[in-house]
């Protein structure tokens, strides 16, 4: 998935408005889409000495925001009456968390997917750890591996550092970082599912499909409640989480493949956790107007799953939709950002394991602000701001003079050209060889992965900025959103159209311009008095000083937003023989790093010919 359009898919679907009423499976007709089914609509009565009673407690999304998501209003929900309700903050969530598991004798609380990568500096910048210590300190039992739990190197990342706590990268530098209790970084306490992401040569799933949690049954006995986990398609071929080695599977398939091997071990109550959702109307304790593939797996799915939580498309809803069967199973999906808990209760015959649907209960609880925040909890997130704010401030190289995004007439700049030497260095540094790199600086369309003004020379408002010092978070916010950079294999025809696309004949006799800077190696020559298309004689475009030739096949380093045509670029899309390297905002850091010192170079790396001689 393109990173701006899961943005924009965010902000339209944000968690909406609706009441806190508890939906309930009984009588016919109050399961229904866009209705509610309350407890006295029940059928059976809860009777604590005839069934097990368990306790479902999940949320999605985190993102690692520690603090309430005061960007983009995430902090706030509406409720049923029009009034405005502040949410979010891992003090409020572990408070709220306190108060639902109260008395609970068979409690489990997991995560759908995306507890980090994303949008906080303070989680993100420092190797997801805060996430992880906060998490751990919560009891999070498992979790769903989310497209963003892919967002770095896998294994390496995932499985190696945050679920075993090994280094990586440069421990204190990179990661590894002394946590709020002055212990060094040990890893997660819990651990990572999913059954459709699988190596792409064995078709075996990258961690476990499923985990099982064995609940008191009392007198002794204990009975299995599975969960089986999915994850987005669109992964392992996206912008963040693009990651060659792996493949995927069909969901709809493959979860009703690991219900049968469930039920053939003996599960007989089975739950979906899957990071993939869709949207379902203004009410987080409603369901209506539903759309998205979580709707089309609920009613294809075996009919042995008793419950389906969702997760990735950070909406918020709350229902009981009818099995292949016709039987009501909840559907539930709690946000992002830590704004709701979803809850749901399952009641099992004591003797089978099975779920009595008909007493299974579900509601989406909102973490207000009216509690006061979990003293702990809100400690160690407070811990890690002040960790963020020192982190901003550490220097990672020195600058001659300034570094501007302002681009000349042939769309050249010195923070452009910075950013393409970087992506080449980086290529070549980790052994993909790279014969050239190019970036996009201002994309057709999608997100831009250059950031306020650049790198500035002159001394800036945070605390020990000097002139010509490169800070961390300067560096942070001057490049990057996320994306892998990648180095494939292309043609020089491809390249060459690449370079034509810049522009673009629009209506009226306009043209839209959307320029690439190419690395230090590359040189070529514009033609502006010729129309949009047939600007660039192959001829005048040299790498390394060696003609292009259109017939031959080129290393190209690049963001993979750009290479799979998320912002518009569309000539790499067949690109083949892809390789992996850092993400883009570490990969900056870890260039400036090395290069210690860095200077603007003069914008000789595109020329104008024709009558003109100059762009215009």
């Amino acid at each position: 998935m393109s990173h701006n359009g899961e943005i924009a898919r965010r902000n339209f679907l944000r968690a909406g408005t609706g009441a806190i009423a508890s939906a309930m499976v009984g009588a016919p007709g109050l399961a229904g889409v866009g209705q509610h089914a309350y407890a006295s609509a029940n059928a059976i009565e809860p009777d604590p000495d005839r069934h097990v009673e368990v306790q479902l407690l999940n949320i999605t999304d985190l993102h690692g925001y520690l603090q309430p998501a005061e960007v983009g209003g995430y902090n706030v929900l509406t409720d049923h009456a029009g009034a405005q309700v502040v949410v979010g903050g891992v003090g409020y969530l572990a408070a709220h968390l306190k108060r639902l598991r109260a008395g609970r004798k068979n409690s489990i609380f997991f995560a759908s997917g995306d507890n980090f990568s994303g949008w906080t500096f303070e989680a993100d910048s420092l190797a997801n750890e805060p996430t992880v210590e906060v998490l751990n300190k919560l009891g999070l039992q498992f979790s769903t591996v989310g497209n963003h739990e892919l967002d770095q190197r896998f294994p390496e990342y995932l499985i190696d550092h945050i679920e075993k706590g090994r280094p990586y990268g440069v421990p204190g530098l990179d990661g590894s970082f002394t946590d709020s209790t002055g212990k060094r970084f040990d890893g997660a306490d819990f651990p990572f599912y999913t059954s459709n992401i699988v190596y792409a040569d064995s078709g075996l799933s990258i961690v476990p499909p499923y985990s099982i949690v064995w609940v008191d049954a009392g007198r002794g006995r204990r009975l299995p409640v599975g969960f089986i986990h999915l994850t987005v398609l669109g992964t392992v071929t996206g912008s963040t989480s693009y990651q060659p080695g792996l493949g995927e599977l069909d969901q709809i398939a493959t979860v009703n493949k690991y219900t049968a091997e469930l039920k053939a071990r003996g599960v007989n109550a089975i739950v979906v956790s899957m990071h993939d959702g869709g949207a379902a109307g203004e009410d987080f304790n409603g369901l209506s107007d539903p759309t998205g593939f979580c709707f089309q797996l609920a009613a294809q799915a075996s009919p042995d799953i008793a419950a389906i939580v969702t997760g990735h498309w950070h909406a918020a809803f709350n229902g009981m939709l009818p099995d292949p069967l016709g039987r009501p199973r909840p559907v539930v999906e709690a946000g992002c950002h830590g704004q709701l808990i979803s809850e749901i209760v399952l009641r099992l015959d004591p003797r089978t394991g099975e779920v009595v649907r008909e007493l299974t209960t579900s509601v989406n609880h909102p973490t207000t602000h009216d509690v006061p925040p979990d003293p702990e909890i809100q400690a160690i997130a407070d811990y890690w701001v002040d960790q963020a704010t020192r982190r901003y401030a550490q220097p990672v190289a020195r600058q001659s003079a300034g570094f501007s995004r302002t681009a000349n007439a042939l769309g050249e700049s010195t923070m452009g050209d910075l950013a393409a030497d970087a992506l080449y260095w980086l290529a070549n540094q980790d052994g993909s060889r790279a014969d050239l790199a190019l970036f996009a600086t201002a994309p057709a369309a999608g997100s831009a992965a250059l950031g306020g003004d650049g790198l500035t020379y002159a001394r800036g408002d945070v605390p020990g900025d000097e002139d010509g010092v490169v800070l961390f978070g300067e560096a942070w916010n001057a490049f990057g959103y996320g994306a892998v950079v990648l180095t494939v294999t292309v043609t020089g025809a491809a390249v060459h159209a690449a370079l034509e696309g810049q522009w673009t004949a629009g209506q009226g006799g306009t043209t839209a311009f959307a320029p690439l800077a190419v690395s230090h190696n590359v040189r070529y020559s514009v033609d502006l008095d010729r129309p949009a298309g047939s600007r660039i004689d192959p001829r005048t475009v040299f790498i390394d000083n060696t003609v292009l030739d259109t017939g031959r096949s080129y290393r190209l380093a690049g963001l993979s937003y750009t290479l799979i045509g998320a912002d518009g670029t569309s000539a790499f899309t067949s690109f083949t023989d892809p390789v992996r390297g850092d993400r883009d905002r570490e990969g900056f850091i870890r260039y400036l790093r090395q290069r210690q010192v860095i200077a603007p170079l003069p914008l000789t790396r595109v020329t104008a010919v024709g009558r003109s001689g100059q762009a215009g």
